[in-house]
């Protein structure tokens, strides 16, 4: 899901050049509208149809074949370079899909992990977004190991035949939320959210325009404004995509001994500071080191927020996990487009530096919700009613 999710970002350079796709800045940016459109109405809809497809395995079954038309169609907008818009075209229809996968895949998967691990929950859901990272890394490498060979339609292609085994695989395994063997599964997409996870879904919300604006659209400023090499660009990317996946292993692992909530309210200030810092460095080095900042201030933020959210209601995991999932991708989308609309009039320098003003937003709002945390317990003559 990560390799299949990065691959359009990390095909940036390639899209946008003239040799290739030949987008516009802000034909680029379009680009992410029907993904961040298909993975809201994905996510939003993933806890109803838990009811609607069977269980939440066909939710996640739907969300990997999604995936696989969706590097299906990027791999054949090859085809149609210089035909018109056709191209184009593909590639929206190619970002459409991953956007629905992402949207199946990644809720099914949250819910899953939490029910599975409530005990160690924190843990446990960035013990998944690790893997996720590994994914985000492996999407700039085997993109470009495929442009060294000549064909980079080729990356599309070897993810999608790995993703349809993938599904012949898990037609076989016994996937099941705990919910949905009690009678509460009725409502597992209907019950209200409480006003505190509309807070976090807030706070994702800023965390997508946070990660889409680095994973986006820093490996254009570095070849566009910073005098990188598409190379150079495409290895600065993996290494925030690293960086990311660094930072929530090593998570994964401190949480188990410390408390979390320290790393979250700290996480949104370091990336404020490397947004500020990007335009301010220059050369490869001190910006690798500036992006990993960045991924390392990211790395955790979005599977925590998961974590905590679904703690406080934890009977709507599968509702607040499509939520947060939404959320994300709502904010991603934003970046996507603002950032294309006002890359040019505005330049990537500026865009950059004002985007640390989400970030410290985000602090705000993580402090806030600190401050103000009480004890969810189940109500007795409910027990599938929170009260606080």
């Amino acid at each position: 899901q990560g390799i299949a999710l990065i691959m359009f970002p990390a095909a940036g350079p390639l899209l946008t050049s003239p040799d290739y796709h030949g987008l516009t800045a802000g034909q680029f940016g379009l680009l992410f509208t029907p993904q961040i459109i298909a993975a809201i109405i994905a996510s939003a809809l993933a806890a109803r149809c838990v009811r609607w497809f069977g269980g939440m395995k066909q939710v996640l079954l739907a969300g990997l074949l999604a995936d696989v038309l969706a590097m299906s169609l990027l791999a054949l907008s090859n085809l149609f370079i210089g035909v018109g818009s056709l191209s184009f075209i593909l590639v929206l229809l190619a970002t459409g899909a991953v956007g629905a996968g992402f949207g199946f895949a990644v809720s099914a998967l949250n819910a899953f992990v939490f029910d599975l691990f409530r005990d160690k929950a924190d843990a446990a859901v960035t013990g998944l977004h690790v893997l996720t990272g590994l994914g985000q890394v492996g999407a700039s490498l085997i993109l470009g190991a495929f442009v060294g060979l000549g064909f980079w339609w080729g990356a599309p292609v070897v993810v999608g035949v790995v993703l349809a085994l993938m599904i012949l695989f898990q037609l076989g395994l016994s996937l099941k939320l705990s919910a949905e063997s009690r009678p509460m599964i009725g409502s597992m997409g209907g019950d209200r959210l409480p006003g505190r996870i509309w807070l976090y879904a807030l706070v994702v919300f800023l965390y997508g325009i946070c990660e889409g604006t680095f994973g986006n659209w820093s490996s254009i400023y570095l070849q566009q404004d910073a005098g990188l090499t598409m190379g150079q660009a495409a290895l600065a990317l993996s290494v925030f995509w690293g960086a990311v996946t660094t930072g929530r292993a090593l998570f994964a692992l401190i949480s188990l001994r410390f408390k979390s909530q320290p790393f979250y309210q700290a996480a949104p200030l370091l990336v404020g500071a490397a947004f500020i810092m990007l335009p301010l460095v220059g050369g490869f080095g001190p910006n690798i080191v500036t992006l990993a900042i960045a991924g390392l201030g990211l790395s955790f933020f979005f599977p925590l927020s998961v974590s905590l959210a679904s703690a406080e209601a934890p009977v709507l995991a599968a509702t607040v996990s499509g939520a947060m999932v939404a959320a994300i991708m709502l904010g991603a989308g934003f970046s996507a487009n603002v950032v294309g609309l006002l890359s040019e009039p505005v330049g990537l320098a500026a865009i950059f530096q004002f985007s640390s003003l989400y970030a410290f937003t985000m602090a705000g709002i993580v402090f806030y919700l600190a401050l103000t945390k009480r004890p969810l317990m189940l109500s007795d003559e409910n027990p599938g009613k929170l009260t606080i």
